[in-house]
């Protein structure tokens, strides 16, 4: 009897909790988490991470793990990243999505891949006008290495790795 005594009043709780929207609210302005990554590209207040781009407008919150505001200047290719949208991601490719919130990633172990993530972009870039997606990182402790996988947006079949000395981010080879 008990329980059945809590199952109606968990579905009246559940019943007036839904009865409470706002008439202007919509499921497709909800905000989502995006993939966590390293920005890429800085464009015309974009941001590329992973295979998407965010737009950063004056309602986007940019902040560092710490609670720490940051301006869109601040930002730098390389940098770790969770980003956060609003309205879901468009499918393109890359795909747009607008940015909420984009928070820095600032503990040892990302700045460690942002060094790294650094390197092997500075060491592929043979133009300014090239443009890559870093599409994961893995570091291998016991080989003191970074594998970091690319593409190069102008070809999309394949990826590639990039082996990254974890200490002093020397370029080992790249496969």
């Amino acid at each position: 009897m008990k329980m059945i005594v809590n199952l109606y009043i968990y579905l009246f709780v559940a019943f007036i909790l839904g009865s409470c929207q706002s008439p202007g609210w919509n499921m497709d302005e909800s905000i989502d988490k995006g993939e966590e990554g390293f920005i890429t590209d800085l464009d015309d207040k974009r941001i590329l991470i992973k295979g998407t781009y965010y737009k950063v407008t004056n309602d986007t919150y940019i902040q560092d793990q710490h609670g720490n505001d940051l301006d869109y200047s601040e930002l730098e290719i390389g940098m770790k990243v969770k980003p956060w949208h609003r309205g879901g991601v468009k499918k393109s490719f890359p795909g747009k999505a607008e940015a909420e919130l984009i928070l820095v990633l600032t503990d040892e172990n990302s700045l460690a891949e942002q060094r790294a993530v650094i390197a092997a972009l500075d060491h592929v870039s043979k133009a300014e006008s090239q443009r890559f997606m870093v599409l994961e990182v893995v570091h291998l402790p016991s080989e003191h290495v970074y594998n970091i996988e690319m593409m190069n947006r102008s070809n999309l079949d394949s990826s590639f790795i990039v082996t990254v000395e974890d200490v002093t981010d020397e370029i080992l080879y790249i496969k």
